[in-house]
C-alpha cells in the first residue's frame, strides 16, 4: 500500500477545512485587515459558522487582551503592566504598536538590557509597551498548537494548549509559555509559519486537514 502523500503547505496560503457546521480557517497569521480575517468576516456576514470567529483573532494577538480573557477562563497566566518607559527586570516585553508582533518578544534581564528594548519596541517612546515580570530563574519556551494538540510529551503542557485552543479557537498558532519554576504560564499567543513547523507538526496538521474542502489563492 502506498503512503499518503500531501502537497506541501504553501506561504501565505489559506485553508478552509469544513467540519460538522461550521468552517475551520487555517492561515500562518490572522492579524487584523489580513486574508484570514476578511474570510472570517465575510463568512460570519453570510451566515458560515466559523472558526476561529473574528472577535476571537481580534482577542489573541493582542498581550494584555489575550491574558485577561486567558485569566477568566481559569488559564494560568503572567502578571502584565502597560508602560511607557519603567520595567522591572527581570521581564518579557511586547511592543503594542500597530505594527507589533508578539512573535517578536524580548527576555531582559538586567536594566540596560531593557532600556535599550524599551527605546526599540516603543519607537523612542512613542507607543506604549507591555512588560511581564518574571522570576530570576524562569525559563521561556515555545510550542506549536495544532487545533489543540501539539507534539510535546508532557501531559502538563498539553492539557494548557488544548485549554487554550478551547479558548481562542485558532486552528494553528504558537503558544509562549514561561515557567516560574513550579508549572508553566502563559505568556502570548502568536503567529507560526508553515516553513517553521518541524515534520511531526506539518504530518499532524495535514492529517487533521484530511477533509480540507477549499482553498483560497
Amino acid at each position: 500500500m502506498n503512503k499518503r502523500k500531501d502537497p506541501p503547505l504553501k506561504k501565505d496560503l489559506v485553508y478552509a477545512m469544513k467540519n460538522d457546521d461550521s468552517d475551520y480557517i487555517i492561515n500562518e497569521s490572522y492579524f487584523y485587515k489580513t486574508e484570514p480575517y476578511y474570510i472570517i468576516v465575510k463568512n460570519e456576514n453570510d451566515g458560515v459558522r466559523t472558526i476561529p470567529a473574528s472577535s476571537e483573532v481580534l482577542d489573541a494577538y493582542i498581550v494584555p487582551i489575550c491574558l485577561e480573557k486567558a485569566k477568566l477562563a481559569g488559564i494560568p497566566v503572567w502578571d502584565w503592566v502597560i508602560s511607557y518607559q519603567y520595567v522591572s527586570v527581570p521581564a518579557i516585553i511586547y511592543g503594542l504598536n500597530y505594527f507589533s508582533t508578539p512573535s517578536n518578544y524580548f527576555v531582559v534581564s538586567d536594566i540596560m538590557e531593557a532600556r535599550k528594548v524599551v527605546k526599540h519596541v516603543t519607537n523612542h517612546g512613542k507607543y506604549p509597551f507591555c512588560y511581564q515580570k518574571i522570576g530570576n530563574s524562569s525559563t521561556v519556551t515555545k510550542c506549536v498548537s495544532i487545533f489543540g494538540q501539539t507534539t510535546k510529551s508532557n501531559e502538563r503542557f498539553s492539557a494548557l494548549v488544548c485549554k487554550i485552543y478551547e479558548v481562542f479557537r485558532l486552528p494553528l498558532v504558537e503558544v509562549i509559555l514561561a515557567n516560574d519554576g513550579s508549572d508553566f504560564r502563559l505568556s502570548s499567543l502568536a503567529p507560526v509559519k508553515y516553513s517553521q513547523l518541524s515534520k511531526e507538526e506539518i504530518e499532524l496538521l495535514q492529517n487533521l486537514m484530511d477533509t480540507k474542502v477549499k482553498l483560497f489563492e
